[in-house]
C-alpha cells in the first residue's frame, strides 16, 4: 500500500491510496483533526492494539477509516456514506507490515509539514 498527500491546506487534506492497480482519494475536512484522528488509530494499532478506527467528515458525508492488525500485517479499510439513509460504501481496502505503514503515513505527513507538535 502506498499514500501520497495530494493536497492539504488548514481546511482540507487529501490523500491517493494505492494497492497495485487500485487508487483512490480520500479527503477530511480541518487537516489538523484529520491527521490527529489518522495518527491515533495508527499509533493505536502500531503499540499492539488489534483494531482501530478514526472518521474524517466531510460536508456531504464522512470517510470511515478501519485499521485490522494481526499479528504483523495491518489491513486498511476505508468505506464513504453520506448518512445514515444511505449506508456505507466501500471505497479502498489494503494490508501491508503495520511499522512500513506507519513510517510511510509520518514520513508523508512530515514532508507536508503536518505532523503535531
Amino acid at each position: 500500500m502506498n499514500l501520497v498527500i495530494e493536497h492539504a491546506t488548514p481546511q482540507q487534506i487529501t490523500l491517493r491510496l494505492r494497492e497495485g492497480e487500485v487508487e483512490t482519494s480520500v479527503t477530511g475536512w480541518h487537516t489538523p483533526s484529520a491527521v490527529s484522528a489518522l495518527l491515533a488509530a495508527v499509533d493505536a494499532v502500531t503499540a499492539g492494539e488489534g483494531y482501530a478506527e478514526c472518521f474524517w467528515p466531510e460536508p456531504t458525508g464522512q470517510y470511515w477509516w478501519m485499521f485490522n492488525r494481526d499479528g504483523e500485517r495491518l489491513e486498511v479499510v476505508v468505506l464513504w456514506s453520506r448518512g445514515a439513509g444511505t449506508g456505507w460504501q466501500h471505497v479502498f481496502r489494503a494490508a501491508d507490515e503495520v511499522h512500513y505503514l506507519d513510517e510511510r503515513i509520518r514520513e508523508e505527513l512530515a514532508a507536508h509539514d503536518l505532523l503535531p507538535g
